[in-house]
């Protein structure tokens, strides 16, 4: 059941988390965070409207970093945050570390999971908090057609169980793992139906439309959800 009819997350740990995230590590106007891999800008414009915290959000995508502004002005939010066009894996905020850490969407597999948790590290302050949600498997038996669809040569899944392992071998203790709700799956298809009406920009391209038309149809005719999860955890630097 689709409950976020305005869900503009491109992933299906939706705003509810990135406020849970926001939460655990009882931000307030003085805290410090870091978005790893901000998108278009809707988890660090809903932290800012909530928490009224200093954010620095960064992305390799110049096209998300100016609809990322642009939302922020929208919300009148874009005192609080910082939007930087970048890779985060050659960026540097080690020298003031940050009070919470996000890596929504997937930011951890895009990064390469090890190197991300590294960073991530370094860059949250001693026991500061650091959140991500990702795409996990939930069993070694995956249909072929999901398989081809969810995961391939450049992305192979953890499991929950093994995502724990890499939080704790990274130095983090998890305090909260979940996976989201079917609601969060529909908010997320939902806002990606919607996207495939674009006539410019990333979901404009005939591949892309094509690929997302063909995800959803299996997710929902295949029962995905047996198969494939999306994890949130909300974990604390060990010291």
């Amino acid at each position: 059941m689709v409950t976020d009819t305005l869900s503009d997350y491109a992933s299906p740990a939706g705003r509810e988390f990135t406020l849970a995230a926001g939460k655990f590590a009882l931000l307030t106007p003085a805290s410090r965070v870091l978005d790893m891999g901000c998108g278009r800008g809707a988890g660090a414009c809903n932290l800012a409207k909530e928490f009224r915290c200093r954010i620095t959000a960064i992305d390799a995508d110049e096209d998300n970093i100016a609809i990322a502004r642009a939302l922020a002005e929208h919300k009148s939010v874009s005192h609080l945050i910082t939007f930087t066009a970048g890779d985060a894996l050659t960026a540097d905020f080690s020298k003031e570390p940050f009070d919470l850490v996000l890596a929504e969407g997937g930011v951890l597999s895009f990064l390469s999971r090890g190197r991300g948790l590294e960073l991530a590290n370094k860059w949250t302050a001693p026991r500061g908090w650091f959140a991500f949600s990702d795409l996990v498997m939930l069993t070694d038996k995956v249909p072929a057609e999901v398989k081809r669809i969810f995961e391939d040569v450049t992305y192979r899944y953890e499991s929950e169980e093994s995502y724990r392992a890499l939080v704790a071998a990274a130095g983090f203790e998890t305090q909260f793992m979940s996976l989201v709700p079917q609601s969060g799956w529909d908010n997320y298809y939902a806002h990606m139906a919607r996207r495939l009406d674009d006539d410019k920009g990333f979901f404009a391209d005939r591949r892309v439309k094509l690929a997302f038309h063909k995800e959803i149809d299996v997710f929902y005719r295949l029962e995905g959800f047996r198969f494939v999860g999306y994890l949130f955890c909300a974990a604390r630097k060990s010291k």
